[in-house]
């Protein structure tokens, strides 16, 4: 029966993540609303819990309360995430400005950009607070046990680095870049560079990844990584595009790419103004020629 139950959550684990970023992916309204309530029903069912082991466990053992409290304090916050990030998708829906602009590269090179909004941290900064969080209150729950209390003392501050790079500004919203020579992607404190030459065509799905970067083409600016969410995770042989925040949408965003991969001679006029004349709804690169102009 335990071997059921652990089943059953490592699949909730592993798919359902991904199956509320497709949901708002989507970007409907209807949509937002069901996953809202639905997420505002499993953060209340989770506080409501925790609450309630907090009042009837008081003559429980130590260890057994500090199991079943820390472990809906966790489930708790972990549904307050799923509801932020929720909330901020919506907003950031009907927010997005639908357009590119002649922006630096992270190499320096000028470049026409699909920048990404700082809403993008939402949910990692809130997370790490959250853990934060956790540890200070496991501290208060395993008072009475010095030496619990201080393992959680020692695992809260080693958690505070998760924060060192919003705290020191260190990270970077970043975007999409296109320069005439490769396409730069930043986001977090990581950078990474994908030559023209290894982008065949329009990428299937961009959410898993773009596929032709190398270990040498990737930079790491600050020791403490800004984790991806676990749906922005790329298959072996790419490199992450997150695509959540972006100021395209993730298809017109592959749309720009297959553009420009179908069409070399067009790279040059990348970080120009005339590129920013580009729309999902130009001429598709199958039919442009070399020659075409945007209008």
């Amino acid at each position: 029966m335990i071997g059921s139950y652990a089943a059953a959550g490592a699949w909730g684990a592993r798919n359902g993540p991904a199956f509320i970023r497709r949901m708002l992916d989507r970007e409907r309204a209807g949509t937002y609303v069901l996953l809202l309530l639905a997420e505002l029903a499993v953060l209340a069912a989770a506080a409501g819990v925790l609450v309630g082991l907090l009042v009837v466990s008081v003559d429980e053992p130590l260890w057994l309360r500090a199991l079943g409290v820390g472990t809906f304090a966790m489930a708790t916050c972990g549904a307050a995430v799923w509801v932020l990030e929720a909330v901020t998708r919506w907003w950031w829906s009907r927010r997005r400005p639908g357009r590119l602009v002649v922006s630096p590269a992270p190499s320096g090179a000028v470049s026409t950009a699909v920048l990404r909004s700082r809403a993008s941290f939402a949910t990692p900064l809130s997370n790490a607070i959250l853990v934060v969080a956790w540890c200070v209150f496991m501290v208060v729950l395993t008072a009475p046990a010095p030496w619990a209390a201080t393992v959680f003392g020692l695992v809260t501050l080693a958690t505070c680095a998760r924060l060192a790079p919003f705290v020191l500004g260190r990270a970077a919203a970043g975007g999409v870049y296109l320069t005439p020579s490769a396409i730069e992607l930043r986001w977090g404190v990581r950078s990474a560079s994908v030559p023209w030459e290894s982008v065949t065509g329009r990428p299937d799905d961009l959410a898993h990844g773009l596929a032709g970067a190398t270990d040498a083409s990737a930079a790491r600016t600050f020791p403490v990584d800004v984790p991806l969410d676990v749906t922005d995770q790329p298959t072996p042989g790419r490199v992450a595009v997150p695509v959540a925040y972006l100021w395209l949408r993730a298809d017109e965003l592959a749309e720009l790419i297959g553009w420009y991969a179908a069409q070399p001679a067009l790279r040059a006029r990348l970080g120009t103004q005339e590129s920013l004349a580009w729309r999902p709804t130009t001429p598709s690169a199958v039919t442009m020629a070399d020659g075409d102009t945007f209008d």
